[in-house]
């Protein structure tokens, strides 16, 4: 592809519709400010929405727009904001729950990006197949009678694949039978489904994974009727610099470890020290993405291009240098509620994991009660459960290494025009030490996720500095303890005299 022949990114925008499910996630809400902020002359922005305990579609748009992450539009112009135009619909509805008025509101979109999902590890298989494959069936049915269509981008994830050790670029052999997976979830018990789970997934780690891989083979058949391409990012993770620097909403991720490691309650992990962790920043995610659906708009290709976004080799952390960094960034960047100093180890034995977690129990125990006589909320056992129970639906890719190709992905940056460089490119995180981003992703966990605001964060370091002497006293004084129960447990003073004495007799 000639980019000097193409018009900047923005020029692409303007003046166009687009549609966009998962809007209201991690990784929509982000691309929505960006389209917004660097292509404000788009047109409309169509979000599918559902009513959500009895709020409305517009009240959750409403909502959605007092986002943080909206920030710098607001300053910039929040009529922007107002170009967001909801649809009530459901993902997992047939037509995906939308109207026939609200279909002919769509008839000039030109762009589709779609990247609603559930990405809980435990769903019922026929929830997953209805959410996660059957909506990019109806999606795709929507998309043949949009005559404007230029675009439909499809957000997969690099591990939908996971049975291979190398993930390219490509469309892997299906595992089932897309068709027939949607029947067997509309028409089977969901029981009776989930008993034949397993052996039906071909022995998938998961309902995710597996629903997923199904929506791909869907987008490459229907490639040959739509200008479709898949977009495979890895662990999504705290943006780079924008539009917040370590923006996150969610404890996925980089977050969720830190979080573990600064309230001082989670002591152990169960993963293996070798097995490396592949994180995209969300900006670099955002920025390549849009590069990507310009570079379909401008050039179509007969061939479904397929970029798995996911960082090089050499940036990826090892599982024991990770949990160091955490556990380090935690005393720079304490939490203004700890239970006890950041502390942790990972473990790939199964069983010392076990007992040690058992160990938890104990204090965790001892705050709940603490807190209950302060009345406040329990939450320590409540904390310990929900991270076991992350570790254990985890643990399939805590054990295993994959190494992702991204050539495609990297070569979008060489379709960028010079004018674009600014807004969009995205190799900024190559560069970027991992100590600095975990540092920034820490700040940015407390900012935004926790709100816990910067001017905290003295108090809060004052705090973690008397956890640590107590920490410290109580080790000391411990071991003293074990010292001077084994001596006169054995009586080693004596000993010693007699053992001397006998010796220079």
């Amino acid at each position: 592809m000639n980019s000097k022949d193409l018009p900047i990114i923005s020029e692409f925008f303007r003046d166009r519709e687009i549609f966009i499910t998962g809007g209201t996630g991690f990784m929509g809400k982000a691309l929505i400010e960006k389209i917004l902020f660097s292509c404000p002359d788009v047109k409309k922005i169509y979000l599918l929405l559902r009513s959500k305990r009895g709020v409305s579609v517009n009240d959750r748009l409403a909502e959605l727009k007092t986002c943080q992450i909206f920030s710098r539009i607001r300053q910039k112009n929040e009529d922007l904001l107002e170009k967001l135009i909801p649809l009530e619909g459901n993902s997992m509805s047939l037509k995906l729950g939308l109207s026939d008025h609200d279909l002919e509101k769509m008839e000039n979109v030109s762009v589709i990006i779609h990247s609603a999902a559930s990405v809980r590890f435990d769903d019922p298989l026929h929830k997953a197949i209805l959410m996660n494959t059957r909506s990019a069936r109806e999606l795709c049915l929507i998309a043949e009678n949009l005559k404007n269509l230029k675009v439909l981008a499809h957000i997969s994830t690099t591990y939908c694949n996971p049975k291979y050790s190398v993930i390219e670029e490509k469309i892997y052999p299906p595992l089932a039978d897309w068709r027939q997976a949607i029947k067997l979830a509309e028409n089977l018990d969901p029981d009776v489904l989930d008993i034949l789970a397993p052996k039906y997934m071909d022995f998938q780690p998961n309902t995710y994974t597996f629903t997923k891989s199904l929506a791909e083979q869907i987008m490459n058949e229907y490639s040959q009727k739509l200008p479709i391409f898949i977009f495979r990012p890895s662990i999504v993770a705290p943006s780079v610099k924008e539009p917040l620097v370590g923006w996150v909403d969610n404890f996925n991720g980089i977050t969720g470890m830190l979080a573990a490691a600064g309230s001082g309650l989670i002591r152990i992990s169960y993963t293996s020290a070798k097995v490396h962790c592949n994180f995209q920043p969300l900006d670099v995610v955002t920025r390549s993405l849009i590069i990507a659906i310009w570079k379909q708009g401008c050039s179509p290709s007969l061939d479904i291009s397929v970029y798995n976004c996911a960082c090089n080799q050499a940036k990826e952390v090892g599982g024991q240098e990770m949990n160091e960094l955490c556990v380090k960034t935690s005393s720079k960047v304490p939490l203004d509620e700890m239970v006890w100093i950041p502390n942790g180890r990972i473990t790939s034995c199964y069983y010392f994991y076990k007992i040690y977690l058992l160990l938890h129990v104990i204090p965790g125990t001892i705050v709940d009660t603490i807190l209950k006589a302060f009345k406040k909320k329990p939450m320590a056992l409540d904390v310990m459960r929900k991270f076991h129970y992350a570790c254990s639906s985890l643990s399939y890719f805590m054990f295993n290494d994959w190494y992702f190709v991204n050539d495609n992905f990297f070569d979008l940056m060489n379709d960028v025009k010079t004018e674009d460089m600014e807004e969009f490119s995205f190799d900024f995180y190559e560069i970027v030490s991992m100590e600095d981003y975990v540092y920034e992703s820490a700040i940015g966990g407390r900012r935004y996720l926790l709100n816990q605001p910067d001017e905290n964060l003295p108090r809060a370091r004052e705090n973690y500095k008397r956890f640590w002497y107590l920490d410290f006293s109580l080790k000391v004084i411990f071991w003293i303890g074990v010292l001077y129960y084994v001596i006169t447990r054995y009586d080693l003073v004596n000993f010693s005299g007699t053992f001397f004495s006998e010796k220079f007799k």
